[in-house]
């Protein structure tokens, strides 16, 4: 079942202008909070920003005032409204509360979402949502799985988990909740038979398992989850998983903390990257490592967390794996950063960071320094390029023409990134979400 395009396509309040910044970077406004949102109400509380593409069309999800969340996108001045809380879903139901973490969005303009159903409870992991494709040629709105979806095993999807991506083929990768997933049910990951796997669905919908649980992993073990894919042009899938017998680091519904893996698709062999307890770069161990991203070239870019055990969370560090069989640090707890202060940790949540089909990583951080005496712990957004990093934006970043940004993301979780973007596309433009110091919130594109 499709829907038609909806037709609210509005003129941005502002019409965008290309204000000159940092280091040859220009800012342009693509949304503001309290501004009229396509489809009714207005854009409120925050943008979260999951995609650009090399059109520099932007994917972002945004509160409403009309209730609940709508994704958006946005393209040479113009706002488009894709879905929004309250209204029918394809395949049946009405969409719930909640667009569930990162968007997927290929060349094409070809959209991936992963969106809540109504009724939906976040008690367990029994999670009620779907995932959706929107065609841009078609300009069409379709269901790709969700609750009673048959997947290979003879069993059936109960609901989709957070975060999806999608590659210019029309490749889907998502994590379903998948029955007969619960391979111990004396401990997590899993619940009531259910456990989390990750799936790929074609251009045609057809949908194959990637990894589940029960599958053998890397070095003996075998796979109780697996979840966070990005998918490349190849079909070479980066994602997370835990093996059983390895701690269990709750990260809630009933899931573990992950470690990183690549799937070759010509192969289909799994390959270890970054496994809990393994030696990170700069010294120490990883704790965790977590929210895998891939390109074409067979890189790899993660969240490494140096946490000394048995607390997590506290020294991220951004790190790069290439095809070589190399990793390295791209960012580490107490590294100097241009601009100012030093880096205290990485996002500790998705599309916070991104990386390029060059091997470009951007990244946002929380910094040494509060430059501007709020009380809040200055943050900047950067890129690492060619062995250098080079800023962005940072707290006291003057926009001619716009204001001084205060911070980026949610201030109230400046402890560590949250919600800031940073997505990186290959004219090396990132889209990101920053908060003025006149208080205005605001969706912005970075263009070197």
């Amino acid at each position: 079942m499709t829907m038609k395009k909806i037709a609210a396509v509005v003129a941005l309040a502002l019409v965008p202008v290309a204000w000159a910044g940092l280091d040859g970077y220009s800012f342009t406004p693509i949304a503001f909070l309290d501004n009229p949102a396509p489809g009714g109400g207005n854009f409120t509380f925050d943008f979260e920003p999951s995609a650009i593409n090399n059109r520099g069309e932007v994917g972002f999800t945004a509160d409403v005032t009309t209730g609940g969340e709508g994704v958006f996108v946005g393209l040479r001045g113009q706002l488009t409204q894709i879905m929004r809380s309250g209204q029918p879903a394809p395949g049946g139901g009405v969409f719930g509360p909640n667009e569930f973490g990162r968007l997927g969005v290929n060349e094409g303009g070809d959209i991936a979402i992963p969106f809540s159903l109504e009724p939906i409870d976040f008690s367990s992991l029994a999670l009620n949502a779907g995932i959706f494709r929107f065609s841009h040629s078609m300009h069409t709105l379709s269901r790709v799985a969700g609750p009673g979806t048959p997947v290979p095993g003879g069993e059936h999807l109960e609901g989709v988990f957070f975060n999806t991506a999608i590659n210019n083929r029309g490749d889907i990768v998502f994590s379903g909740i998948v029955t007969g997933g619960d391979i111990d049910p004396t401990s997590p990951p899993g619940e009531m038979g259910l456990g989390v796997g990750l799936f790929l669905a074609d251009k045609g919908s057809t949908i194959s398992s990637v990894v589940r649980p029960g599958d053998p992993a890397p070095g003996g073990g075998t796979f109780d989850m697996a979840m966070n894919g990005s998918i490349n042009n190849g079909g070479d899938v980066a994602f997370g998983g835990h093996v059983a017998g390895d701690e269990c680091i709750d990260i809630g519904f009933s899931n573990c903390g992950e470690s990183v893996y690549l799937k070759d698709a010509a192969t289909g062999i799994i390959q270890s990257i970054a496994h809990q307890r393994d030696p990170a770069p700069g010294g120490g161990v990883f704790r965790l490592a977590f929210g895998a991203v891939g390109n074409s070239r067979g890189d790899v870019v993660f969240i490494g967390d140096l946490t000394t055990a048995p607390a997590t969370g506290d020294a991220l560090g951004v790190f790069l794996y290439s095809k070589k069989g190399t990793t390295i640090a791209v960012a580490r707890p107490g590294d100097a950063m241009p601009g100012g202060g030093t880096f205290v940790r990485a996002g500790f949540q998705d599309a916070t960071y991104d990386l390029n089909q060059r091997g470009d990583v951007s990244f946002a951080a929380t910094l040494s320094t509060d430059d501007n005496t709020d009380g809040i712990a200055d943050n900047g957004l950067y890129v690492f390029s060619k062995g250098s990093v080079q800023l962005v934006a940072r707290t006291g970043t003057v926009v001619p023409g716009l204001g001084t940004i205060a911070y980026l993301g949610l201030a109230p979780f400046a402890t560590s990134p949250v919600g800031t973007g940073g997505i990186i596309n290959e004219r090396g433009q990132l889209l990101f979400f920053a908060t003025l110091s006149d208080g205005r919130g605001v969706l912005l594109v970075a263009t070197p």
